[in-house]
């Protein structure tokens, strides 16, 4: 399984292609007056980016279509001299990414050079190379903007990135891969879905599907399938075209049925009477009270409050805390904004121990903390471009060692702060929605109560 995608390079790159080289080595003399200096800097930087020996491990793993590695950007700049096509996009950036452990770095580079070959090998410059600085490894390919052969711009369009993915699909199916399979409407089923498919957990759209199964199958007629599935929290657009609903928690109606056919509301109406044996409706599990006596009192001990408090609350709701530790936690019977977080644990599990590890309760200290870490991800970044800088001249091998290592160890480093900055950034926004779906499901307890007292008796 391997999902594309392309982008236009112009006189600003994004965020991707920060791992910028020296000034006076990214500057061409020869070509000052073809390109600005700036333009001739991006398409330096974007392949300079792909082929890096850091991200490559292997010369190997990095080929030139109709154009060489080492010379790849002089021979795209006279291209565009060649044709006087200077301006507007300067190349096209793009990737193949691919599962973890699902190929080895030959399998993902042998796919990409082919990818390429099919797509663009008979008309422009490409750079292919395949990286292995993460887990899933991943191809990017460098597309010069203007054709060799006719001189004509490569047109990107949605057109053009499916071509792109169906060829990416086809090879995969080749070399015996997985591949996102198309639903029954015809559409591709996004990524996200998939993959959480693929490990067993619910989506969004998964957990609608699967109230409206539980939902049919206590259901007689189709007046007590909207009335349950009023009870479950859900709102119906009245007199719609099309069956939508709107699911506890979300601002947005959605019509379910344009990806899952068999969801429409005849189809649903048709499951229901066609049942041989309906199934009794268990309601949720009551609380019980248990007494219990406790030393001390209340008021000196120590309360956990604030942000740990509202996220050990939260996991609580979730039924991460559990009675016994052999019983399989039941989900079920949770409320459909709690269900969808479920498929979250493991990053809010991160910022709950992160939140208990460093005891703040406060916004204000994970700002305060925040701020400071980003003064020591700047400060030690200054300190390993220094230490770049001397490699350039070093060439003597025990001190040129050295210094890689105090580099390397410096990265590890900054990579820990960057992961605790994001991880107060994501608590920052995620503590606001975890306060409204918390309010959000205790209002709908209370009118769920309130309509049970005066409607004891189901239709």
């Amino acid at each position: 399984m391997a999902t594309t995608k392309i982008w236009p390079v112009q006189s600003r790159i994004d965020h991707v292609l920060n791992y910028v080289m020296n000034k006076d080595k990214t500057e061409n003399a020869a070509f000052e007056t073809v390109l600005t200096d700036d333009d001739s800097e991006v398409l330096k930087q974007v392949t300079d980016y792909v082929a890096q020996d850091e991200k490559t491990k292997q010369p190997f793993y990095v080929t030139g279509l109709n154009c060489l590695p080492d010379t790849a950007v002089q021979e795209m700049v006279l291209t565009k001299r060649q044709y006087h096509k200077e301006g507007g996009i300067l190349a096209f950036h793009g990737y193949q990414s691919f599962a973890p452990g699902e190929v080895t770095p030959e399998q993902a580079h042998e796919i990409g050079v082919k990818l390429a070959e099919i797509l663009w090998g008979e008309r422009f410059e490409v750079i292919v190379a395949t990286h292995q600085d993460r887990k899933h490894l991943h191809n990017h390919f460098v597309l010069n903007s203007v054709s060799f052969k006719d001189g004509r711009k490569f047109y990107a369009s949605k057109a053009t990135y499916q071509k792109m993915q169906d060829v990416s699909d086809q090879l995969c199916r080749e070399y015996q891969l997985q591949v996102i399979e198309e639903t029954k409407s015809g559409k591709a089923m996004h990524y996200s879905e998939w993959q959480a498919r693929q490990k067993g957990e619910d989506t969004w759209r998964g957990l609608i599907l699967q109230d409206i199964d539980d939902v049919i199958q206590e259901s007689v007629i189709l007046r007590q399938f909207f009335f349950r599935m009023r009870q479950k929290g859900y709102t119906f657009k009245p007199n719609a075209k099309y069956f939508t609903l709107k699911p506890p928690g979300k601002e947005r109606f959605v019509r379910i049925d344009r990806k899952y056919p068999d969801y429409s509301l005849e189809k649903i109406e048709a499951r229901i009477y066609a049942q041989e044996k309906i199934k009794r409706h268990q309601p949720g599990p009551s609380i019980t009270h248990q007494k219990m006596k406790l030393r001390g009192s209340f008021q000196k001990a120590k309360k956990t409050s604030g942000l740990r408090g509202l996220y050990l609350h939260y996991c609580y709701l979730l039924g991460v805390f559990e009675k016994r530790k052999n019983k399989k936690r039941d989900t079920t019977h949770l409320n459909f904004v709690y269900r969808e977080d479920i498929r979250k644990m493991k990053n809010i599990r991160d910022e709950t121990i992160f939140l208990c590890h460093h005891k703040m309760d406060s916004v204000e200290a994970l700002q305060a903390f925040k701020a400071s870490t980003q003064e020591k991800i700047k400060t030690q970044c200054i300190a390993r471009k220094k230490l770049r800088n001397q490699l350039r001249t070093v060439k003597e091998e025990p001190l040129r060692s050295d210094l890689l290592n105090q580099a390397a160890e410096l990265s590890v480093q900054i990579k820990k702060l960057r992961k605790e900055v994001r991880l107060c950034e994501s608590i920052e926004e995620r503590a606001v929605s975890l306060r409204e779906k918390m309010k959000a499901a205790k209002a709908e307890a209370e009118k769920s109560k309130k309509e049970k007292e005066v409607k004891p008796i189901e239709h």
